[in-house]
């Protein structure tokens, strides 16, 4: 897995707390009007589940908004956003509006197309709307999009601390304190591609406190437990270390490896470090153990 999680983890954030942006922006004019959000949609597919549905309504007419994220395109993803809209459209039953989302800029036109063709002949065709959000880069630092102020520093030509300060000052600006704190948390977290933990938990140290009502990475987020844990690492105390790292697996995955529950004493901080990582950032208990496996030579 890549760092694409960590942006695909955040924007599910911001899509599940503010999907009347995503509206706006993808669908100007039109007047859609946000009805519920659908949870942990699951299709009916081997291990396939989409990123975010919405039910929205247009002149008391009720549709699917289909959600998918990208980092960067991929060629086979076309493909699956047509296979994504037919099931859930056969398995929920409504009219489904999918869009993809991409964050990083890209000079080349974004394919939003899947075609069946025979020789030149286009047989079946399913197209849907792309939002590149990174044209969006001057509406978000002047605060017209504050919703998507965790991604400007991706957005950027030059990550800066200047730029971190002027997320903050955007996400502060937010009322809704379970809103502003995952917003906050998304900040962290995206950051954490461009600078040190320490310099970053420095520069929101204010914020910590309010950053614990996160609804997402609450573990990773508590710093006094993260400065203990580098502390042990540092030290060679890896007892301390490995206890943590058990709390957060299971707390994130309700599971323990046999591997994890007789840690040895030979891995060394490097390895620690990495399974650190990898725990906060597998999607599942599965990813976890495969990754772990493969830092630790098991």
């Amino acid at each position: 897995m890549t760092r694409f999680n960590i942006f695909d983890r955040v924007l599910k954030i911001i899509a599940r707390d503010y999907a009347e942006l995503f509206l706006q922006l993808a669908f100007p004019g039109l007047g859609l009007r946000l009805v519920e959000t659908l949870e942990n949609v699951e299709l009916a597919l081997p291990e396939r589940r989409v990123d975010f549905i919405h039910r929205v309504e247009w002149e008391d007419e009720e549709y699917l908004l289909h959600l998918e994220f990208q980092l960067r395109h991929r060629a086979d993803f076309p493909r699956r956003m047509c296979h994504y809209s037919a099931m859930l459209s056969l398995q929920l039953g409504e009219p489904v509006l999918s869009l993809a989302l991409y964050l990083e800029p890209r000079k080349r036109p974004i394919p939003n197309e899947y075609v069946v063709k025979v020789g030149d002949t286009v047989i079946n065709s399913f197209t849907y709307p792309v939002l590149k959000l990174w044209e969006f880069r001057d509406e978000v630092w002047q605060g017209k999009y504050r919703e998507l102020a965790p991604l400007l520093i991706s957005l950027v030509e030059e990550p800066t601390p200047q730029v971190l300060a002027r997320e903050k000052e955007l996400i502060l600006a937010e009322e809704d304190r379970r809103k502003r704190a995952n917003l906050l948390a998304a900040a962290v977290t995206v950051a954490s591609r461009y600078f040190e933990k320490d310099f970053l938990w420095d520069f929101f140290r204010e914020e910590v406190e309010e950053m614990r009502h996160a609804s997402f990475i609450e573990d990773w987020l508590e710093k006094e437990r993260a400065q203990s844990l580098q502390q042990g690492i540092q030290q060679g105390r890896k007892e301390g270390a490995v206890q943590f790292l058990r709390k957060l697996v299971l707390k994130r995955f309700g599971v323990l490896p046999s591997w994890l529950i007789d840690a040895p004493d030979g891995w060394t901080p490097e390895q620690m470090d990495a399974l650190l990582d990898i725990a906060l950032e597998a999607e599942t208990a599965e990813e976890f153990e495969a990754r772990a496996k493969k830092v630790l030579g098991l």
